[in-house]
């Protein structure tokens, strides 16, 4: 045997010798090579997928939420064309670093590739099942093998504490994200990077080698933490899908800034009392942000649900001098805003600023964002990255693909109680399609589609070809 063959051999023999041990004793097994992991669990499905209820169970709520749902029954249930067809064996591995939770899967068959996710909000390591794990998960090559899949909550998911009343309230969990001294945006870069390297080094000891390639894909807050990965540890990934990224700036409008600015103007907008004029500006100052007057009929429910509790959660956390509130509080007193100023907040803008997204990218981003994201507003989020992504030189490494009447949230799109229109359209689709355009860019040196906007399909069924503009399946 020749010493290339010998090599590739051991090589193998190691890799199997490993997998038989996590058979044997799994959770030693995982707990000696995933470095500063704790409480390590390591199990062998004959399904992946969250079609198998093991996985499923613990995700379907949050995917609800997040991911299209056929409403036609008058309760979400999933569609069947993003439902997986067919089983993917293999190893699931989860743990924690500290307090963050972590999930690998690793397919029988492994195409060499590697998918680390950033989680949306507050979200748990679950919460993308199935709307990026399935996906990569069941993408097979000819030889019927696919992606490796890591992901983790970022060490903030908060805790369901009891109010002053003594009751536990659903939406609590949520409120206390951040309170903890050590739960912050700086812990998630932290977390993100141990998952990376953890990740790899997991797939080298139990195939033989490290990822051939590996891409980054978050989602909202997730999108923060993978831009930030992008831009200060280019060496560890090959290209970027971002989904409704936060974009986090010190000097200039950030979450925080752009959030003010709608808590002002929903006060005025829900007040039967107000002036014409005042309710005037009030619109003007939302569609400044790019939110357009045809998204009106979404924004009672982020005006009343979303954009208050979320703007105090992050004030609280970096700008606390300014007011002292309890999570508790953070759904209540809107008037706290009426004067404040970001921008005349020097400590705040400068934790922020330590933590900041700089659009200095080296690799291939696609990012996708809807043009009626009534949380995460274009013009403060997508268009302003795409902004510092120019002004540093990388629009060629660059695609921004706005979704016409896309919102944040896909569980919307022909939600009775929201969407009674049916006016929005989902992501999902164009998410899917920007990371195989991501793989053929990456892997192949075919530059996705040029930045662009996204039209309506004319049926609900349909959605549109990023490659040829043409109307398809959404599957």
């Amino acid at each position: 045997m020749n010493i290339l063959l010998q090599g590739k051999f051991i090589g193998a023999l190691l890799a199997a010798v490993l997998w038989l041990a996590t058979l044997v004793q799994p959770v030693q097994a995982a707990s000696t090579f995933i470095t500063g992991a704790h409480s390590v669990n390591v199990i062998n499905y004959d399904d992946l997928t969250t079609n198998n209820p093991a996985i499923g169970s613990l995700s379907e709520a949050r995917r609800a939420a997040l991911g299209e749902s056929n409403w036609a029954s008058g309760k979400p249930q999933r569609p069947d064309w993003y439902t997986p067809k067919g089983k993917v064996p293999g190893m699931e591995i989860s743990g924690y670093f500290e307090d963050c939770y972590f999930v690998i899967r690793v397919p029988e068959k492994w195409n060499g590739r590697l998918v680390v996710v950033g989680a949306p909000g507050f979200g748990d390591a679950r919460s993308t099942d199935a709307l990026i794990s399935d996906y990569v998960l069941t993408k097979l090559d000819g030889d019927g093998a696919s992606y490796a899949y890591a992901v983790c909550d970022k060490g903030t998911t908060g805790e369901q504490i009891p109010a002053p009343d003594g009751k536990i309230y659903p939406w609590a969990k949520a409120m206390t994200a951040l309170s903890s001294e050590q739960d912050s945006l700086a812990e998630w870069n932290i977390r993100f990077h141990q998952l990376t390297v953890a990740a790899k080094d997991v797939l080298k000891r139990l195939r033989g080698k490290t990822p051939e390639y590996t891409y980054l894909w978050g989602y909202s807050n997730g999108g923060y933490v993978t831009r930030y990965a992008l831009e200060h540890n280019p060496e560890l990934y090959d290209g970027m899908v971002d989904w409704e990224g936060v974009l986090w700036r010190g000097h200039e409008e950030n979450l925080i800034s752009s959030l003010t600015t709608a808590v002002n103007a929903w006060q005025v907008l829900k007040d039967a009392g107000a002036e014409p004029e005042a309710k005037k500006r009030a619109v003007q100052s939302l569609n400044a942000m790019g939110l357009p007057q045809e998204s009106e009929f979404l924004w009672p429910l982020h005006g009343s649900s979303y954009w208050l509790p979320t703007l105090n959660l992050h004030r609280a956390k970096y700008d606390p001098e300014f007011k002292k509130r309890d999570w508790w509080e953070f759904l209540s007193h809107p008037e706290d805003y009426q004067q404040y100023n970001w921008f005349a907040r020097p400590e705040a803008i400068k934790r922020i600023t330590a933590l900041e997204n700089t659009g200095k990218v080296h690799k291939p981003v696609i990012t996708i964002h809807g043009t009626w994201d009534s949380l995460l507003f274009p013009n403060v989020h997508a268009k302003a990255y795409e902004r510092l992504v120019q002004q540093n030189g990388k629009g060629n490494m660059y695609r921004l693909y706005m979704v016409e009447q896309g919102n944040h949230f896909d569980g919307l799109v022909n939600h009775p109680g929201v969407d009674k229109g049916h006016k929005l359209q989902s992501l999902m689709p164009y998410v899917h399609q920007s990371f195989d355009a991501l793989v053929e860019w990456v892997e192949h040196g075919t530059p996705a589609p040029a930045s662009m906007t996204i039209g309506v399909p004319r049926s609900a069924d349909k959605a549109i070809d990023i490659w040829t503009g043409n109307e398809i399946d959404k599957y």
